[in-house]
């Protein structure tokens, strides 16, 4: 990533953000034999379905929420990696079509998650997973706060966050270490913050999933960081704070990895690692049943 991407406000800046970030390559080479449509809840975003071949129709599925630095990002950029996803799960992936930021700062994101998991629940299907890549990991995590929160009937069974990024605070030591603009870096990421959170003063948790005082009641959580991103400590706090909290906590950090890099490279040996362990822990969570609320 080349140039200065600390507004990303700016149309120009931020077509330059979506292809390195947002697009970052594939991350399914493999033959994909299964079916992806769309459906639009009334009232609700429009849903990315992707049901590989073999998938039962009523079976569990997982709901995906795209990162893109809260502002950008489409359903088709993020196409392979719910290919892989399902590919490799065996299983449904629903990928939700959210506002973006600035136009729609929080919490209509959450909103629109929110939406879309209502939805699943209420025509009876089994949301068993909710994914949630780079800043959707935001957007993930503070929906399940909310499912927390309100005793949802339908919660996941599993929480994956995959290079999450969960704090807006920006004061841990990685996030004033990593400032190379050829990847994600601080100054991005602290106007991708601005932009979601607008004129709030008062950042609630779902928000900020970081800030919350209290992790008990979250679903299972699978964390997946590099070494060289800006987001990595408070990965780590996060991941510490659940298992304390005495959440089912499964962390995988990768020496030497940048933001994002088991999509931009997936066939590097840390990329497949991250990958594989990501799948596997979608496929336990979608292979159980399901639970009480």
């Amino acid at each position: 990533m080349t140039g200065d991407l600390s507004d990303l406000v700016d149309p120009d800046l931020r077509q330059r953000f979506l292809h390195p970030v947002a697009g970052m390559g594939p991350v399914w080479r493999g033959p994909w034999s299964g079916d992806v449509d769309e459906v639009t809840p009334a009232g609700g975003p429009v849903l990315r379905r992707y049901r590989p071949a073999g998938a039962a129709p009523d079976g569990p599925v997982a709901l995906f929420v795209h990162g893109g630095g809260f502002t950008a990002g489409t359903l088709e950029q993020f196409d392979p990696q719910c290919i892989r996803y399902a590919q490799q799960a065996h299983s449904t992936v629903v990928s939700v079509g959210y506002r973006l930021a600035p136009a729609h700062p929080f919490p209509a994101a959450v909103d629109d998650c929110d939406a879309a998991w209502t939805w699943l629940r209420d025509t009876g299907i089994d949301a068993a997973a909710l994914i949630g890549s780079s800043a959707g990991a935001a957007i993930a995590a503070g929906l399940a706060l909310r499912l927390r929160d309100r005793a949802d009937p339908l919660r996941p069974r599993l929480l994956l966050l995959h290079a999450p990024v969960l704090d807006d605070r920006h004061d841990t030591a990685s996030s004033h270490q990593i400032t190379d603009l050829r990847t994600w870096h601080r100054a991005a990421s602290q106007a991708a913050w601005r932009a979601y959170l607008g004129a709030l003063e008062d950042i609630p948790a779902q928000a900020a999933p970081a800030r919350a005082a209290d992790l008990t009641g979250l679903p299972p959580t699978c964390l997946v960081v590099g070494e060289l991103e800006p987001n990595r400590d408070e990965t780590l706090q996060f991941a510490a704070r659940l298992a304390a909290a005495g959440v089912r906590t499964e962390l995988h950090l990768y020496p030497g990895a940048y933001h994002g890099f088991d999509i931009k490279d997936p066939d590097s040996a840390p990329g497949r690692a991250s990958l594989d362990a990501q799948a596997a822990a979608l496929a336990r969570a979608l292979s159980a049943g399901k639970e009480p609320a």
